[in-house]
Parts: structure tokens; C-alpha cells; sequence
């Protein structure tokens, strides 16, 4: 009878402990990421280690392309560029020449949808190279 006890107590131990553990959640679509960045965003950027200054970008969904989104304003030009969402939360600015300029770099998508980091390029008409950081944060709903 104490065996039962104690083998009973493990089990009842062992559920409580399962409990406890944190649902796996599945990695979310492409789609179900471009739904949660399609928004108005505050830019902030710095050109070859030079501020640039504050803008309002906005992201949304390209209805064409279920991982395509489109980038209004982007690097504060009032250019659109097209990037392409990844399920490991990544943004890929293929390279595009828009005007003058060629963009092309990365965006990485924080876990909460609230700020995406860009590091890219742009190549301005006269064939110099300028390094891009910034962050876009979470502005208003489109």
C-alpha cells in the first residue's frame, strides 16, 4: 500500500510538473508575419555612422505574393521597395534600383512584431556605396 502512495504521488508530481511547461507554439507564416507588421512605423537611421533623423515608413502586403510585402518611404526617400518575409522572422531587400538609388540589405523582426533592425546598402548614381543601420518601431495600424 505504501508503494501505491508513492507511486501515485509521482504520477500526480509528474503531471504537475507537465503542466508547468510551456507550450510549444508553432513558427508562424510568412503571411501571418506580414499581418502583423502591415503598419505605419517610426525609421531611425544612421548613414555610415551619421544620424539621419526620424521618418514614418509603411509596410504592407503585396496581394500578389503571399511573402512579398511592399515598403513606402523607405530610407526616407519616398521611394517603395519590395522585400520578402521569412518564418525565421527576416526581411530581404533584393537588390532594386528605384531613381538614382540601389537598395539592397537585411531587416531582422523582433519575437514581438515591435521594432525591425535593418542593416543595407544604398548606391547613389555617382557609384558610392553608403552603409545603412537602423530600427523601425512599432507605429499605428494600417
Amino acid at each position: 500500500m505504501k508503494l501505491f502512495k508513492i507511486k501515485l504521488l509521482l504520477i500526480i508530481f509528474t503531471f504537475s510538473l507537465m503542466s508547468c511547461i510551456d507550450e510549444i507554439i508553432p513558427a508562424a507564416t510568412e503571411q501571418e508575419i506580414i499581418i502583423e507588421i502591415s503598419r505605419i512605423w517610426t525609421g531611425d537611421m544612421t548613414e555610415d555612422g551619421s544620424p539621419y533623423g526620424d521618418f514614418e515608413a509603411t509596410i504592407s502586403a503585396d496581394s500578389g505574393n503571399d511573402t512579398q510585402i511592399f515598403i513606402s518611404n523607405f530610407h526616407n526617400s519616398g521611394s517603395n521597395v519590395t522585400g520578402i518575409v521569412y518564418t525565421d522572422l527576416t526581411i530581404d531587400i533584393p537588390e532594386q534600383t528605384i531613381g538614382s538609388q540601389t537598395f539592397s540589405g537585411t531587416g531582422d523582426i523582433s519575437n514581438d512584431y515591435s521594432n525591425i533592425t535593418w542593416d543595407y546598402t544604398v548606391e547613389l548614381s555617382d557609384e558610392t556605396i553608403v552603409q545603412v543601420t537602423g530600427t523601425y518601431t512599432y507605429g499605428s495600424a494600417v
